[in-house]
């Protein structure tokens, strides 16, 4: 080795595949030392921004928390066991509009040639 290709730090590979990461070992891994990277800013100036802190999620009618058995409804909205159906939240999705084009466009129109 010449004395540019020698590895400052030397550390192994996250995926302990015998390599080493570095800066200059680009090709399958910078990804990895990128995230590495980041994750060594991140302990070093006490920010935790790799992971995101989510309020807890609640139904837009009642304000309850429904945590992880939330119902998604079309409208883009989340709910509780009670709210869950359309009637329940007066859901402002239109279901007959797009159950009458889904119809059409699976049952297309059959139309027999005319005798003559």
């Amino acid at each position: 080795m010449t004395s540019c290709d020698k590895i400052e730090n030397p550390t192994l590979c996250p995926r302990n595949c015998c390599s080493y990461a570095n800066s200059r070992n680009h090709d399958p891994y910078d990804e990895i030392y990128l995230f590495h990277k980041m994750f060594l800013l991140t302990i070093k100036t006490g920010k935790d921004d790799l992971m995101m802190k989510t309020k807890p999620q609640r139904c837009m009618v009642c304000r309850k928390k429904v945590g992880l058995l939330g119902f998604n409804c079309k409208c883009d909205e989340i709910f509780c066991d009670t709210h869950r159906h359309p009637e329940e939240h007066a859901c402002t999705f239109n279901f007959k509009s797009i159950g009458s084009a889904v119809l059409a466009k699976k049952n297309p129109l059959c139309k027999a040639d005319k005798l003559k």
